[in-house]
């Protein structure tokens, strides 16, 4: 028989894992600092040998931006051979360009194709609103709303400032998750006082604020972050023509187009409690939203700043209360990747959100522990008595 003191270890040991899944970190944060982005594909399409310009525009892409590029030679390929990126027809010492979202995203339209040009790559990865936006984020802001608008300036103004007032409202009652723990605290994760995943991995102030920006319809210099905000996600029926918001957090990361005719108290709750409670289920392609394309070094900006939690720490409570609340919920990714651009959403639509309860995921990790431990300590008593 396994003594009692042994058996009590052995299951303490086994069940601290299971007891630590959960990850108190806020969603916001948690993306932030550990979801890298998606990568955008810019495919350049050529005939032969490049000159020199056009080599180091080519060598250009990507840096800090979340952008790869796929060469294409038209000389060297079949047309049949080039699957979705076929199809362009350039004359000799010509250079075109086509914009895909991430492979993950599962989307086969390209988000724009024109001459590639050093001005119109700059487009592609950069724009006010997106350093703006950027600038926000780092700065501690929870999420950035950005509102484009829809060209009818009275309504525009009236959705503005019913989403602030949510968000003011939302952000009055809202609370950091307890169990966070600043940086520099892997001395206590060493000893078992605190889990690894409760550690900020960076010194951005941490507290709940909410920012709001907008973008003017049409506005040139806007032009593809407005076309990457649209075609990424999923609008429902009805929504042309109204103003719509877009929560951005993490590293530029969003969920679907809220219209004004589906703003309300609750899905502003439920929104704000999904971006700032626990995040619950660490891996990013089972959490709901899609990545934008912007230019910014968020692993050399999140290093060195000091965290300043505003708030005490208190749980946070009632977010599985909301689950139920707003219809035609954002849409979670979906884990299938397919070998080019696909659909940045992912499970789609219904009415009930598609984020994930904390309180559910984590019961449903105790007792999967509790029934894996309790058959390792019966074979361990079942060997001791045997021998």
């Amino acid at each position: 028989m396994i003594p009692t003191p042994l058996r009590l270890s052995v299951l303490a040991v086994l069940l601290s894992p299971v007891l630590a899944s959960a990850c108190q970190v806020p969603v916001f944060r948690y993306a932030l600092e550990r979801w890298p982005a998606d990568v955008y594909e810019l495919a350049v399409f050529y005939r032969g040998e490049l000159d020199a310009e056009q080599g180091e525009l080519v060598d250009e892409v990507g840096g800090h931006a979340n952008v790869r590029l796929v060469p294409v030679d038209l000389s060297a390929v079949r047309p049949g051979e080039l699957g979705f990126y076929g199809g362009v027809e350039v004359a000799e010492g010509q250079v075109l360009a086509r914009l895909f979202f991430p492979p993950e995203a599962r989307i086969e339209e390209p988000i724009w194709e024109g001459e590639f040009t050093r001005e119109n790559y700059q487009r592609l990865v950069d724009s006010p609103v997106r350093r703006q936006l950027i600038g926000e984020i780092l700065a501690g802001e929870s999420a950035v709303w950005v509102i484009l608008e829809s060209g009818d300036g009275a309504k525009d103004d009236r959705f503005e400032r019913d989403l602030r007032a949510h968000l003011e409202a939302t952000q009055g009652w809202l609370e950091i998750p307890e169990g966070v723990v600043g940086p520099g605290s892997v001395d206590r994760v060493a000893t078992g006082e605190v889990a690894m995943e409760d550690v900020l991995r960076s010194e951005i102030p941490l507290h709940i604020s909410f920012e709001v920006l907008r973008i003017r319809r049409g506005d040139p210099a806007e032009e593809i972050f407005e076309k990457i905000l649209l075609g990424g996600g999923a609008l429902p029926e009805g929504a042309a023509g109204e103003p719509l918001a877009f929560p951005v957090f993490g590293r530029a990361r969003t969920i679907d187009g809220l219209p004004a005719s589906r703003l309300s108290k609750d899905v502003i709750d439920f929104a704000c409690s999904y971006l700032c409670g626990a995040c619950s289920c660490e891996v990013k392609r089972e959490n709901p939203g899609f990545d934008l394309l912007c230019t910014a070094d968020w692993g050399g900006a999140l290093e060195g700043s000091a965290v300043v939690v505003d708030k005490a720490l208190p749980a946070l409570d009632g977010v599985g209360d909301l689950v139920a609340a707003p219809p035609d919920p954002p849409r979670g990714d979906d884990p299938a990747a397919a070998p080019g651009p696909g659909s940045a959403g992912g499970s789609g639509g219904g009415e009930t959100p598609g984020f994930g309860s904390p309180l559910l995921t984590n019961m449903l990790w105790l007792c999967g522990g509790l029934f894996l431990t309790l058959m390792l300590v019966t074979f361990f008593m079942k060997r001791t008595v045997r021998g």
